[in-house]
């Protein structure tokens, strides 16, 4: 039960910084890194027989690299929608002056 626990956790800081690289950062590769991380991670740890590729322990990290991606693609549509709002508030700016 504390090996669930600790493994959400871990998981769930990565998530938040996953999408806080996603949003706050104008290069969208910033983003790419913790995702590309987690890919060679996985291979390497399956690969030297660290895990055995099975069901059980493949699918949790098949699912957190789904879910890093995930946030990887919505952090980036927040920052392009928060580019062109502040956008638009400049130009409201510029016309009122």
């Amino acid at each position: 039960m504390i090996e669930l626990i600790i493994g959400l956790s871990i998981a769930a800081i990565l998530m938040l910084v996953e999408y806080l690289l996603s949003v706050k950062l104008e290069n969208p590769l910033w983003g790419g890194i913790l995702p590309l991380i987690l890919i060679i991670g996985t291979a390497y740890v399956f690969m030297n027989g660290i895990l055995q590729p099975n069901s059980k322990t493949l699918f949790p990290f098949l699912l957190l690299i789904s879910f890093i991606l995930g946030d990887w693609g919505t952090g980036r549509e927040k920052h392009i929608k928060n580019r062109k709002a502040e956008l638009e508030k400049m130009k409201i700016k510029d016309i009122e002056y």
